[in-house]
């Protein structure tokens, strides 16, 4: 069931920090340290553009609900728009967001806002429209290294470099929940396609595992044998994926709660790993400048 479809060895010039599979257009976005956003196609894993204007290396992309645009945040300060419907035609539109007030990115499930981490313990939201900040969420804690929106568009989840998880209400904005459970970085947060868990991973090596509504700690889950690095949950529900800087990717039975396949074909850290919309593949990209595509249903 689980084996490897392609591994694109050189896929950039320089560690890959990041990676997006669009759930419209089938595409696959990565982003990397030598400044790049490249769009490469979900059926042939072939590249198709590489977006440059990026000034240094690439933190986080994300992809818009509807598939047209990709966002992307940098170490530059700049979060950028891609038109992923128009691949040759230039994209000017950016925001500059100001130094470290734009770490991971996420889009909202309407499409109309993003959400970034900030280094002072906010989450900025912005108008993708407007090209604007429209309002921060206070944590009142340290730098934000993840954000999440969960799907049914209530929530957005922060996690910080001192294992701290906030949820908020993203209505009234309200700060819903600080969650416990990490005692170092939260460098990842997913929520399940129905919202009713978050998945964590952390430099403490663990995952956790969340009730949203109750705001709980269900299950504690070990098996990377360093900082995990990147959490997504295939669409199904079923299952969910995990990278680390041991180098391996893990897939993890979500209700048995166990680890029930590893990959270890990278040579470096795992930055990122990615399910496709069916949750039949995933992709996964590391700091050795590789992708690996697999079979996973």
């Amino acid at each position: 069931m689980y084996s490897q479809i392609k591994h694109v060895a050189n896929a950039h010039e320089d560690g890959i920090w990041t990676v997006a599979w669009s759930r419209h257009g089938n595409k696959i976005i990565t982003g990397s340290v030598d400044d790049t956003v490249k769009v490469w196609t979900g059926e042939s894993f072939s590249p198709l553009h590489t977006f440059e204007g990026h000034q240094l290396g690439v933190i986080s992309v994300d992809v818009s609900p509807d598939g047209s645009t990709v966002a992307s945040t940098s170490l530059d300060s700049q979060i950028r728009f891609w038109d992923l419907s128009a691949l040759g035609k230039a994209e000017d539109r950016a925001i500059d967001a100001g130094p470290v007030e734009a770490w991971s990115v996420s889009y909202s499930p309407d499409g109309r806002n993003i959400a970034t981490g900030s280094h002072n313990g906010n989450i900025n939201i912005w108008s993708v429209e407007e090209k604007k900040k429209e309002r921060s969420l206070e944590t009142k804690g340290k730098f934000i290294m993840s954000v999440a929106y969960s799907p049914n568009g209530l929530y957005v989840a922060s996690g910080a470099e001192d294992g701290a998880i906030h949820i908020f209400d993203v209505p009234t904005g309200r700060l819903l929940h600080s969650l416990p459970g990490h005692s170092m970085c939260v460098r990842a947060l997913a929520f399940t396609p129905d919202s009713s868990l978050l998945i964590t991973g952390s430099d403490d090596k663990r995952i956790n595992i969340y009730d949203v509504h109750h705001a709980n700690c269900v299950s504690t889950l070990a098996g990377h044998q360093s900082w995990v690095l990147s959490v997504d949950v295939s669409p199904d529900t079923v299952h969910f994926a995990s990278g680390s800087s041991d180098k391996r990717a893990k897939i993890w039975d979500l209700n048995a709660r166990q680890c029930i396949h590893t990959f270890d074909d990278h040579e470096d850290q795992v930055w990122g790993v990615a399910y496709n919309d069916d949750g039949s593949k995933l992709v996964t990209v590391s700091d050795d400048r590789s992708m690996a595509i697999y079979q996973t249903g």
